[in-house]
């Protein structure tokens, strides 16, 4: 009645998806990118639906807080359970340079390195994480390898403290993080290592609302909640699919950023007890084994390195289906050298493992 491992990854999928909607469709000013047919007064309505993609943070967050509180608090060990994380951020980090180095040398290829790499120091500070220069949607790989090294407290925290209060404070820090990003209550400005700092903690405070309430979720046992009141309830999927409906259209509504994670973890609720087809879940979880090099290369082609051929079909659903298309492609090609690099790093450490047990 939990979310299994399977459920996490078709969030994912999902979430990725709703990425390349926000990022692709949220322009009020179409500009001559591609076509619209159905107006909302002078507003496209695909700009509603690509808005409606920011839910793609709070899912991903979700997804990622509910499976870190059933880790954490099924490893007794907290010593390995740091290990773990410390090998999970190494692999991302190595996912993520394999794909910078790749299109630092594209760039060149292309006749658009004054883009990457530029200078020494613009390099150095994305290839540290320090900087999203080159693609804007990089700036989450920092926030991600905050909130992991930080997951062992966090869960703690959340075990051992009261839900409602846990809740309580975590939307204060969501608030307060919200209204200093986008409001600046507290005047730090853009430029020097303090607005930097601030920054980065202000999109931490903002990311972890639906971080925690997906532990929340998981040691509460929402969904077995949900499950038992509402699995058998007549015309579920169509009350599903119109509560997603509803959704959309409140967001529609009040536009503001502030309501995604309340829309996210909303429609997380209702996609949950969807029937799903197994050729659903089968690309859903495609785009889930994908989503880390879509999140990491679909803004080099739609905004920076190719926005020319990523627009070319001049249809929303054509340049959708493309956009992905082009990063699954590549998404392979990454692979093809991650993969190889992976089953080394894991090869390294079984040896040293069997020779420890040796000694022993």
């Amino acid at each position: 009645m939990e979310l299994s491992r399977n459920d996490t990854r078709i969030l994912k999928g999902v979430g990725i998806i709703f990425m390349v909607m926000l990022h692709l469709f949220t322009r009020k000013e179409i500009n001559g990118l591609y076509e619209t047919f159905i107006l909302i007064g002078d507003v496209p309505l695909v700009y509603y639906i690509g808005h409606f993609g920011d839910a793609c943070r709070p899912i991903y967050l979700f997804a990622s807080g509910y499976a870190f509180y059933i880790a954490i608090n099924s490893e007794n060990n907290i010593i390995n359970r740091i290990k773990k994380n410390t090998k999970r951020i190494m692999k991302l980090l190595i996912n993520y340079w394999i794909v910078l180095i790749m299109f630092i040398i594209i760039s060149f290829f292309i006749g658009k390195e004054y883009m990457m790499p530029g200078s020494v120091k613009e390099f150095l500070l994305n290839f540290f994480v320090l900087s999203n220069s080159y693609n804007g949607a990089w700036w989450f790989l920092q926030i991600y390898i905050i909130l992991v090294i930080l997951s062992p407290i966090l869960m703690k925290l959340v075990k051992n403290n009261n839900s409602i209060l846990s809740l309580f404070f975590i939307g204060v820090i969501y608030s307060i993080s919200y209204l200093q990003f986008y409001k600046d209550i507290f005047e730090i400005g853009d430029h020097g290592f303090l607005a930097a700092i601030t920054r980065t903690a202000v999109l931490t405070g903002t990311s972890l609302f639906s971080f925690i309430v997906g532990a929340l979720f998981a040691k509460k046992k929402i969904f077995t909640y949900l499950h038992k009141n509402f699995y058998e309830v007549k015309f579920r999927n169509f009350i599903c699919y119109l509560g997603i409906l509803i959704l959309l259209v409140i967001h529609s509504i009040f536009e503001s950023t502030s309501i995604a994670p309340l829309t996210g973890i909303s429609f997380i609720c209702f996609f949950i007890f969807i029937d799903k087809s197994n050729w659903v879940k089968k690309i859903l979880n495609i785009f889930a084994e994908h989503s880390t090099n879509i999140w990491l290369t679909h803004m080099f082609f739609y905004l920076t390195l190719f926005p020319g051929l990523t627009f070319a079909p001049k249809y929303p659903i054509l340049i959708f289906i493309w956009l992905l298309i082009l990063c699954i492609v590549t998404s392979y090609l990454i692979k093809f050298i991650y993969n190889p690099i992976l089953r080394f790093i894991d090869t390294d450490k079984k040896l040293i493992s069997l020779k420890r047990q040796a000694v022993r």
